[in-house]
């Protein structure tokens, strides 16, 4: 009986332990023919650093290789607060831009992806909780 009992309570915590992994924020649009995906490593984003990443596609080629991505996320002003306005360091592997923000407060984010070809820039645009 003891090892029932032992067998359903490591099945148990090893059921527990892969609901309690979740995947990343996700979010996905579309701007000047091309699909924007991008990705942050924490579900809800938290205040501090969050690893983000860019995955761009054309519906021609299925890869927007040669598009230069930028993101500027920012913050409104509060009372008694600033504006907050930064840009994340992008660098491109594996077919996707990668990169770190650092929000610094938890609350409603503006992230704005900009992806630039040739001689057109696109924007597109997220509204991100931070906890």
């Amino acid at each position: 009986m003891k090892i029932r009992t032992l067998v359903l309570l490591i099945l148990l915590l090893l059921l527990n332990a892969e609901v309690g992994h979740t995947k990343g924020y996700e979010v996905k649009k579309e701007v000047g023919g091309y699909i924007v995906v991008m990705k942050i490593d924490r579900n809800p984003p938290v205040a501090g650093d969050n690893n983000v990443s860019i995955e761009v596609t054309d519906a021609k080629t299925l890869c927007a290789c040669q598009a230069n991505v930028a993101i500027e996320y920012s913050r409104p002003a509060m009372p008694g607060m600033p504006a907050q306005r930064y840009n994340a360091n992008m660098s491109f592997k594996r077919g996707r831009h990668i990169g770190k923000m650092s929000l610094t407060l938890p609350g409603a984010w503006n992230i704005a992806v900009k992806i630039t070809t040739k001689d057109k820039t696109w924007t597109t645009n997220f509204v991100v909780d931070v906890e």
